[in-house]
């Protein structure tokens, strides 16, 4: 009868332990599952700060370039047509940039006509050609 109850109380004890175990395990999946959740937040707030930052960023620089141009986009558009000998009716595909190069603002002017490609950069301070280019397509 000894034996019986030494060995029902070791099954008992062996069974606990097992359960034991498996809750602790079960904690540690828990915990993992959430330490990867807190993970991920930061990774997605962190990375959308930086966006919002970069975006800000942009966004300051346009203002500052656009602010000291003296010309608007759609006067050296209408400067580049006209040097081109060609109305905004004729011409397909127009892009108009703001760019500075060599300390020098300008707009860079593409467009397409009839074939041929329209390369124009115009100064956004004077407002006069200071390139023109144009190749066959």
């Amino acid at each position: 009868m000894k034996k019986i109850i030494v060995l029902a109380a070791s099954l008992i004890f062996a069974l606990s332990f097992t359960a034991c175990n498996n809750q602790t395990v079960n904690d540690i999946q828990s915990d993992m599952n959430s330490a990867t959740e807190s993970v991920t937040d930061f990774i997605e707030s962190t990375a959308d700060a930086v966006s919002d930052t970069v975006q800000s960023a942009e966004s300051t620089l346009n203002s500052a370039v656009t602010s000291t141009a003296k010309i608007t986009a759609d006067d050296a558009k209408a400067t580049a047509l006209k040097h081109a000998g060609l109305t905004e009716s004729d011409v397909t595909n127009i892009t108009v940039d703001l760019d500075r190069d060599d300390g020098i603002l300008k707009y860079e002017i593409d467009f397409y006509s009839g074939g041929i490609e329209y390369d124009y950069d115009v100064n956004a301070e004077t407002g006069y050609v200071i390139s023109a280019d144009k190749e066959r397509d």
